[in-house]
């Protein structure tokens, strides 16, 4: 399992990479919208495939990046 933790420091806000390290199956956990760019970024280097975006609870903190490909 490959897990990453992810900070935006403008909403003060993580974001959870989780990965199974043999399948390269990714899931995404409360993404922020304005770090989509910097969490594909990752996903791209690390050779994996983004299969799930979850979200934990309704965020009044950001605007959520689950909906972004």
């Amino acid at each position: 399992m490959l897990f990453r933790q992810l900070f935006d420091k403008t909403t003060s806000t993580y974001t959870y990479l989780i990965a199974d390290a043999k399948t390269k199956n990714a899931a995404l956990v409360d993404a922020v919208l304005e770090q989509v760019p910097r969490d594909l970024q990752v996903l791209q280097q690390l050779g994996l495939t983004l299969r799930y975006s979850i979200e934990t609870h309704i965020h009044a903190d950001h605007i959520t990046g689950a909906q972004c490909r």
